[in-house]
């Protein structure tokens, strides 16, 4: 910043807030820092293309087994274990069996939520009608 844009307390010149403003804009973000750390968490997350795959594949379909999402990212279920690993160690999802196949979902509705926010969409039923179609 240029430094002529500066006043004596440390502020800039040219900014449209008060130093009052300011100071509450500090104590609002200060007051967020557990929300910021939780969003935070939920990015590194999904930064890895894989991991933001799977979410997707569980927020679109609701629930899927590994074998169904190793076969649909084309990638070996070994791989697909240790990404719902991870996912599951922030509580992100969660597992249900059924006979001896274990099934993932979404299980964080904060997390939903800041995903579809995320996509820009909400889920329009796809997954449930591909799924009762019996595709």
């Amino acid at each position: 910043m240029d430094p002529e844009l500066i006043d004596h307390t440390g502020l800039c010149r040219a900014s449209i807030c008060s130093a009052a403003e300011i100071r509450a804009i500090r104590r609002q973000l200060a007051a967020s820092e557990t929300e910021l750390a939780a969003t935070l968490r939920w990015l590194e997350a999904i930064k890895d293309p894989t991991r933001f795959k799977l979410v997707y594949l569980l927020w679109r379909y609701q629930r899927l087994c590994v074998c169904d999402l190793a076969n649909v990212l084309g990638v070996t279920s070994s791989a697909v274990s240790q990404h719902l690993r991870r996912l599951k160690d922030l509580q992100l999802v969660a597992t249900s069996r059924v006979k001896q196949t274990i099934f993932y979902s979404l299980d964080n509705a904060d997390f939903v939520a800041f995903f579809e926010r995320l996509n820009g969409s909400s889920d329009d039923g796809a997954g449930r009608e591909l799924r009762a179609a019996g595709a």
